[in-house]
């Protein structure tokens, strides 16, 4: 018999900005145990949590991750263009979210 396993595309993408603490909770929520996300380097080698390798598409910033700070892109509302009920969500590095979700989710991680 083989396992069928339900991967929550950047989180509960369709229901929550993606990438965002709030798709994840609510992915694991709907009883998703795993997870496909997006990383990408900021300007001082943090790895954050964005699908495009800009900011426009998923905040209200304008610029390359690359080519941004942690500090920066951490000011960044990353919710807004989704629905106005997610204006506090934010950009997370990667070690926020595996440590906020040790042994809940299982991650595929798309480099």
């Amino acid at each position: 018999v083989k396992r069928l396993t339900n991967i929550a595309h950047r989180g509960a993408s369709s229901y929550a900005p993606e990438n965002t603490f709030a798709a994840f909770d609510l992915a694991l929520d709907m009883g998703v145990n795993d997870i496909e996300l997006d990383v990408h380097f900021t300007k001082d080698n943090y790895i954050v949590v964005i699908h495009d390798d800009t900011v426009e598409r998923t905040t209200n910033g304008v610029g390359y991750v690359s080519g941004l700070t942690l500090a920066q892109l951490k000011k960044l509302d990353a919710g807004s263009w989704f629905g106005k009920d997610f204006t506090e969500q934010r950009i997370s590095t990667l070690t926020e979210i595996l440590d906020r979700y040790q042994g809940q989710l299982n991650f595929h991680i798309e480099i």
